[in-house]
């Protein structure tokens, strides 16, 4: 009789990610290895080779293993040769269950050639001991590979390294650096023009038709035209076009501040490798690692925007100033605006949007016009005190050391910590107090929770002196960014969007039509005054500061929404 010949197939899998080494573990090396040894055994024949190369052991989901196993199901293939048993799998229980259940059932026979292992001529007693362990030994290498590429990869995000395989919309790859990125100069002119479109009270919709309009390649067709493999679940059509999403992505992604933002998603653990979102508080964040397409104080001011409501009017010409700073000084509810038409023409006014739903608050409104004179004011007098105060610290900073009158931060610290040590050392003599008898166990008690008291407020003290001194110093010296925000608009004559996103926070409306506008960088503000103040007694009249300024504006930071 005839000795049976098996349909073999050859498999062969690389990975990385599990540690193979690609000198010994090479595709080729393992082709050849199979090749070889069924050659010298004539009851093999080879009718096919698999081969998964970039695929993890731990996971079963590779397209050439699921191809190789429906032919195993079908009938087509009788023997599955590969080199060693951590190519079909690096999973213990997964690997268990292949060899002990799966190919037994479907009568495929399983050879591993460096393991010596052979189903068809094995000996049960010691395979049922031998093959378990060894998965079991695959399983555990596996798992401390992921652990130090884990760490590894977490080492890279804390320093800075950029480690994803696609960058960001707007940049590319440092080409002497790939753990750098460096500005890709057209897509960040989109990435520009996307927030300053923004900016200007365009909403993301209207922004996404006019880019789809003007033909402007979406980041993921932008992508391939370059020539990158690059897909993504977000695509719903054949040629993905700019979308809702897309646009926002561009417009709340903290990398175009310069920061690196990574760690978003992570897979629970080597074994399982469906990725799930990470809590935002536990992103990796480094600051300053690359160049910023766009910069701090506008990101923010549009971040601060994008949790408003931006509902504003159809039409681009009557694009809606003030939509998403105006709210009721009463309530604290946003105010929507109204259109009352009168014959040929149509008046605006706010209404504040909880009395038009009937829940609550006076029926209060004030029209659009005498809304923008009152900003525009206000914005005028505060961009004057501004600069006044710029130039007053500017005078200030140019006085010989010997003409300045500030507070001694450095004696009242020293003080400070005096007075603690003084009290701790009251505080240790209680003992020997009461081991002496000059005091009893109540009295030491009561004494001891006084000098307790007595330290914790010197402490808050001298953590408040600190804080002062710290404040103090960086109102005074460098230069102060913030005030260059407010010089661009020195000669201001209208109000419009671009000045509100700069220079406001928001506007509040009272039922008495007061207006009152809370400015953007109000701590910055309020740190410099009370820094000058400290100078005034060596200060020109033309540069002395009211206190009723400063009193205004620590009521305007305190009550501020």
């Amino acid at each position: 009789m005839s000795e049976k010949v098996f349909r073999t197939a050859i498999y062969c899998r690389l990975s990385k990610e599990d540690g193979d080494k690609v000198e010994s573990n090479s595709i080729g090396s393992q082709r050849s290895i199979c090749e070889e040894y069924i050659k010298k055994h004539k009851d093999l024949e080879h009718i096919a080779t698999f081969v998964d190369d970039g695929y993890s052991g731990t996971n079963f989901e590779r397209p050439d293993f699921q191809k190789m196993m429906k032919l195993a199901e079908a009938g087509k293939i009788d023997c599955i040769v590969c080199k060693d048993l951590s190519r079909t799998s690096r999973n213990y229980i997964e690997g268990g269950r292949l060899l002990q259940q799966t190919l037994p059932r479907l009568g495929i026979r399983f050879i591993s050639v460096n393991d010596q292992y052979d189903s068809f001529n094995g000996n049960p007693q010691s395979d049922s001991f031998i093959i378990p362990f060894k998965n079991l030994i695959n399983d555990t290498y596996a798992k401390d590979i992921s652990v130090k590429i884990r760490t590894n990869l977490d080492m890279k995000r804390k320093k800075g390294d950029y480690v994803g395989a696609y960058t960001p919309y707007g940049y590319v790859k440092d080409p002497e650096n790939h753990n750098h990125l460096i500005v890709d100069d057209y897509a960040a002119d989109i990435v520009t023009q996307i927030f300053s479109m923004y900016k200007d009270g365009l909403s993301i919709c209207r922004i996404t038709d006019r880019l789809n309009e003007l033909g402007i390649l979406s980041p993921m067709e932008y992508k391939r035209s370059c020539g990158i493999n690059y897909d993504t679940v977000f695509r719903t059509n054949e040629t993905a076009r700019w979308s809702y999403n897309a646009v926002h992505r561009v417009l709340t992604n903290e990398m175009y501040m310069g920061m690196m933002v990574q760690g978003k998603q992570s897979t629970p653990n080597y074994k399982v490798h469906e990725l799930k979102d990470i809590d935002e508080s536990d992103w990796i964040r480094v600051e300053n690692t690359h160049e910023a397409i766009i910069s701090y104080d506008d990101f923010m001011a549009v971040k601060t925007m994008l949790g408003r409501d931006m509902r504003s009017s159809t039409d681009d010409s009557n694009a809606n100033v003030f939509s998403g700073f105006v709210f009721c000084g009463d309530c604290g509810q946003p105010m929507i605006r109204k259109v009352v038409p009168a014959g040929k023409k149509k008046y605006y006014y706010y209404v504040c949007s909880s009395n038009k739903r009937k829940e609550g608050c006076s029926t209060h409104s004030i029209s659009v016009k005498e809304l923008e004179n009152a900003v525009f004011n206000a914005v005028k007098d505060y961009v004057t005190h501004v600069l006044d105060l710029d130039d007053a610290i500017a005078y200030i900073n140019n006085l010989p050391s010997a003409d300045r009158t500030v507070f001694n931060y450095e004696a009242q610290i020293i003080k400070i910590e005096e007075e603690i040590e003084r009290f701790q050392k009251m505080k240790l003599r209680l003992y020997e107090d009461l081991s002496d008898g000059v005091i009893n166990k109540k009295e030491y008690m009561d004494f001891r929770n006084q000098y307790t008291r007595l330290i914790e407020d010197r402490e808050s003290a001298l953590d408040r002196v600190k804080k002062e001194s710290r404040d103090c110093k960086s109102a005074g010296n460098g230069e102060r960014a913030w005030v260059a925000v407010f010089r661009e608009y020195e000669n201001i004559d209208e109000i419009n969007r671009r000045v509100l996103m700069s220079l406001v926070d928001r506007i509040c409306i009272y039922e008495d039509h007061r207006v009152e506008v809370f400015f953007r960088y109000r701590d910055e503000f309020l740190a410099s005054l009370e820094y000058l103040n400290s100078f005034n007694a060596v200060l020109p009249e033309r540069y002395q500061i009211p206190q009723s300024m400063i009193a205004q504006n620590q009521v305007a930071l305190r009550e501020a929404i």
